[in-house]
C-alpha cells in the first residue's frame, strides 16, 4: 500500500507526463483519496457485495423467519442503503430485513 508522499509524488509525475489535460487534478487530494480507499478497483468492491450478498442470502435460507418485510428496492446498491437505514431503526426488534433485489430480471434477497 502506498504511503500519502509517495502517491502525491506518483500523481505528480503523473501530472507533469500528461501535462495540461490533468491540469485541474490537485495531487494531494488524488493522493489521499488513493491511500483512504479500501477498494482499490471495482472488481474489489463487486467481490466484497457478492460476499456479503452470499452471506446474506445463506442466512436467509437458514431461517426466514429472521426476516420481517419486505421494502421491494430493484437495485442493490439502494437496497444495501435501505437495509443499514432500516436495521439502525429496527436494531432493537429484529437482526434481519428481507430485502427483494431484482439483478438482470432476477428476484434474489439481500
Amino acid at each position: 500500500m502506498a504511503t500519502y508522499q509517495t502517491a502525491v509524488d506518483a500523481i505528480r509525475e503523473l501530472k507533469a507526463k500528461f501535462g495540461n489535460t490533468w491540469s485541474d487534478i490537485s495531487p494531494e487530494d488524488a493522493a489521499r483519496m488513493q491511500v483512504q480507499n479500501r477498494f482499490k478497483t471495482g472488481l474489489d468492491i463487486a467481490k466484497y457485495t457478492a460476499a456479503i450478498m452470499r452471506q446474506d442470502m445463506a442466512d436467509y435460507d437458514a431461517d426466514s423467519s429472521k426476516y420481517t418485510q419486505s421494502l421491494g428496492c430493484w437495485h442493490g446498491f439502494i437496497a444495501q442503503q435501505k437495509n443499514d437505514r432500516q436495521q439502525k431503526v429496527l436494531w432493537h426488534h429484529q437482526q434481519k430485513i428481507h430485502l427483494p433485489v431484482r439483478l438482470d430480471g432476477c428476484c434474489t434477497a439481500l
